[in-house]
């Protein structure tokens, strides 16, 4: 199915969007460090039914680099901009990890323009969780101190990376290289904001439903249960044998969207 393309156009700059298909709006929130194209096995699916408009967050690929740092509440706001030049009261929103957290802080700053909420792996963790996720994790692989004022994540050739993971699928290391060579620091920022980002405080406040789905395989899922407990209004769903459901068994995750979607209309 053939869609366009389009630019909205903000004072922070340009946001890349990906508009195809026809029916109610649902929002494509992808994770941070990737872009839109992590939907791409899915997209098509949730056109036939929606109109689909898949994103580039403000900062990575397509979409301009803001001139200056990003909070979680500044991308809930670019989102709701989005919305607002296309015309949408009110959508549906999927998102994909760092994602997520933006539909999280959608839902509970600009309730009335927010109908469900489907996650694929949601990062729910409170300020302190979230500050050791930042340090454990994500700080000790920032370890080029050459590039810019603080470490960053280091270029790395197709050779290096597929040593350590062969399964990785070269298409998608290839773009994500491509984004890390015009973000790396953009993104640093970002993983450091949605750490800093308190879900657990903001998961009770969600009134939109929301179905939260993780893979058997997300490192993701030890908050899964704090979620569906903090988020009333959620129905969890666990898929075997996957990391990210929506690239990994992508036919399962649309058939849950969409189920979850459709009910109740």
């Amino acid at each position: 199915m053939l869609g366009t393309d389009h630019y909205v156009y903000r004072k922070d700059g340009r946001v890349y969007l990906y508009r195809v298909g026809r029916g109610e709006p649902v929002i494509f929130l992808h994770n941070f460090e990737l872009s839109g194209y992590i939907w791409a096995k899915a997209l098509d699916r949730f056109a036939q039914h929606f109109t689909c408009y898949n994103i580039d967050l403000p900062g990575h690929d397509r979409s301009d680099i803001p001139p200056r740092t990003y909070w979680l509440e500044d991308y809930a706001r670019a989102i709701v901009d989005v919305l607002d030049a296309c015309g949408i009261e009110r959508a549906h929103i999927v998102g994909s990890h760092g994602g997520c957290v933006v539909g999280i802080d959608m839902a509970v700053a600009y309730p009335n323009r927010v109908n469900k909420l489907v996650f694929d792996g949601l990062p729910y963790w409170n300020k302190e969780r979230g500050r050791t996720v930042f340090e454990k994790w994500w700080m000790p692989m920032f370890t080029d101190t050459t590039s810019y004022d603080v470490p960053v994540i280091p270029l790395k050739t197709w050779e290096e990376v597929s040593r350590h993971n062969p399964h990785l699928e070269r298409d998608h290391w290839e773009r994500q290289e491509e984004i890390a060579r015009k973000s790396r620091r953009w993104i640093r920022d970002s993983f450091q904001a949605m750490t800093t980002y308190d879900v657990e405080a903001a998961g009770p406040r969600v009134k939109a439903p929301t179905l939260l789905i993780y893979g058997e395989r997300d490192a993701l899922r030890r908050g899964e249960q704090r979620a569906k407990e903090g988020i009333k209004s959620s129905t969890l769903v666990v898929v075997p044998g996957v990391g990210a459901p929506h690239n990994d068994s992508p036919d399962e995750f649309v058939r849950l969207a969409h189920d979850f979607l459709q009910k109740g209309r």
